[in-house]
């Protein structure tokens, strides 16, 4: 069995190997990728737990809680974009400038996958930023059509025709998503707290939705809109 003082020193002619080449060269090449392999695996494993937010939030670099759930591609895609930014950084400041020192206890192994935890968060925050905007285009392609569909589902084709085509050029120039559904729905006479369930947020901000709208445009919102 390997004791702690070979494998420092293990990983000590392996640093001085590389950084002879500039990390480089074939030998950094076949390390990179035994990293990308460890922390691919280590990635996926701590995304799918849910442990790598804990391990952020104890490093100082807290990303908050972890979505209500994980498409397999966003598993896939954060592990791999934080294995390439923490090899980057690894590269830089553990081998280049001399960061990593075997007398420091850590492993290079354990020293990349510490990388890997203060890589994750902006990798994280840059992958919620486009979630949300997928999201959002998502919803803003959809939201009138299924809104009006619950709003006022009429009887005749050619009544839910125009009632669409009147909605959609009277909140054209409406610039919040939330104001434009909640308008919808505060039009069909849906009370506040309804219409926030649907639109899952709170009673509050679906108030403060129509009251901007109400005083931008100084028309009163028709239907249930004000009420609890």
């Amino acid at each position: 069995m390997v004791g702690s003082d070979d494998r420092h020193q293990a990983d000590a002619k392996i640093r001085d190997t590389l950084v002879a080449e500039n990390c480089e060269g074939p030998e950094w090449q076949r390390f990179a990728r035994v990293l990308s392999e460890y922390g691919f695996a280590s990635m996926m494993g701590w995304l799918r737990s849910g442990l790598i937010f804990t391990l952020c939030k104890e490093k100082g670099c807290p990303v908050g809680v972890p979505p209500p759930y994980w498409e397999h591609d966003d598993l896939v895609s954060l592990a791999g974009d934080t294995v390439v930014k923490a090899i980057g950084d690894f590269r830089r400041k553990a081998l280049l400038d001399g960061a990593w020192d075997p007398a420091g206890g850590a492993s290079l192994k354990t020293y990349f996958t510490t990388a890997c935890v203060f890589a994750f968060p902006n990798v994280y925050r840059k992958w919620s930023k486009e979630r949300a905007r997928r999201a959002a285009e998502d919803f803003r392609l959809s939201s009138v059509d299924e809104l009006v569909d619950i709003a006022s589902p009429a009887p005749d084709p050619g009544d839910v025709v125009v009632t669409k085509l009147e909605i959609k050029r009277g909140l054209a120039d409406i610039p919040s998503e939330y104001a434009r559904s909640a308008l919808i729905l505060s039009e069909a006479g849906y009370a506040l707290g309804e219409i926030a369930e649907l639109l899952n947020t709170t009673r509050g901000v679906i108030k403060g939705a129509l009251e901007r709208h109400r005083r931008n445009t100084g028309r009163p919102v028709r239907g249930g809109g004000g009420n609890a």
